[in-house]
């Protein structure tokens, strides 16, 4: 256990269900295991129909929530964690005083994109942050400017009990897998490949999830067809959802995750300095995803032909670097700036 002589608490939303918050239920877990943190669920604040239908984060009519009267909420600690997936999933911005019992708090986000500014502006007016935290390296100059404070970047993770690859010798049932955003071309492409061969594609299919699953439920069979699959493929942000990022690359879970289940990634990788130096140079295999059907079914033809080798070489790059990948290297790193306050 880390700084078992402090008091260390999680603030965690437990309103959230989606796929999407396995990861971030899973960094809260591994702070709790390292630290001895408490987890203390945010409160449900119960606000009329016409107020929590109108007066919320990430949309034109957030300001309203200044007209909010805020209840008083309690939290003591030496150290406060509060890890978001995004801004707009700030659970405490009708509630005031959590933040006063607390010697340090430290604010994480996953996503902080140039258009959750304004509402990351308020989750920031709204407490007392000693260390504020984006897992987008190449984010900082960006949020600095905006928000005239100090930033912090710390990479994502992954639980190694959750993401690992297949045991030396066993071959992954699957062929390919693509979860997530994916380019149109390449998923037809797959798709033809795929069928023409006998071989299985697994890729998303649904657009919601059962609401009452934990999301680590469907976080761990996602692990598992990573693991079982040869190839997934991956794009940066900018490349399948262009409006969603403007000034940088981010460096995303989804190239943990797929590193640490030793996969061959095919795609293109994020244009974030950090991802070289957390991955290697031709981590990720590149596709010709504006090249024709054709060139396209030949480029997949030859990387299943080598699939031995390539995923070989990937699994050496896992066992070099998998000890960086994790969710406890991350901890170190945010306590190691706790230290340095």
């Amino acid at each position: 256990m880390l700084m078992p002589s402090r008091k260390h608490v999680v603030l965690v939303n437990p309103s959230l269900v989606g796929f999407e918050y396995g990861m971030q239920r899973d960094f809260e877990g591994e702070i709790a295991r390292l630290t001895g943190a408490e987890i203390v669920p945010a409160p449900d604040r119960r606000l009329p129909r016409f107020v929590s239908r109108f007066a919320r984060p990430g949309t034109r009519y957030e300001s309203l929530i200044r007209f909010v009267p805020k209840v008083p909420f309690r939290v003591e600690a030496d150290v406060l964690w509060v890890i978001l997936m995004g801004p707009e999933d700030f659970p405490l911005l009708f509630h005031k005083g959590w933040d006063r019992h607390a010697e340090k708090t430290i604010l994480y986000l996953f996503d902080t994109f140039e258009r959750q500014v304004p509402t990351l502006r308020r989750v920031l007016a709204s407490a007392r942050w000693d260390i504020t935290i984006t897992s987008f390296p190449a984010a900082v100059p960006m949020l600095e400017r905006q928000t005239g404070r100090k930033w912090y970047a710390v990479r994502q993770g992954v639980l190694p009990e959750r993401f690992f690859p297949l045991p030396e010798g066993v071959e992954p049932p699957i062929a390919f897998t693509a979860y997530g955003r994916r380019l149109p071309v390449v998923h037809a492409a797959a798709c033809i490949f795929a069928r023409k061969r006998g071989l299985h594609y697994d890729y998303t299919v649904a657009a919601s999830m059962q609401p009452e699953l934990d999301p680590r439920e469907n976080y761990a069979i996602y692990a598992w067809h990573l693991r079982n699959s040869w190839f997934t493929f991956s794009w940066p942000v900018e490349l399948t959802n262009p409006g969603r990022v403007v000034g940088f690359s981010p460096l995303t879970c989804r190239w943990f995750e797929a590193g640490a289940s030793g996969n061959v990634i095919l795609g293109a990788a994020p244009k974030d300095p950090a991802f070289q130096q957390t991955f290697d140079h031709d981590f990720v295999f590149p596709l010709e995803y504006a090249a024709a059907h054709e060139k396209m079914n030949d480029q997949l033809g030859e990387l299943w032909q080598n699939r031995y080798a390539l995923r070989q070489q990937r699994l050496r790059v896992y066992h070099d670097r998998a000890a960086d990948w994790t969710w406890e290297a991350r901890i170190r790193e945010i306590l190691q700036l706790l230290d340095n306050l």
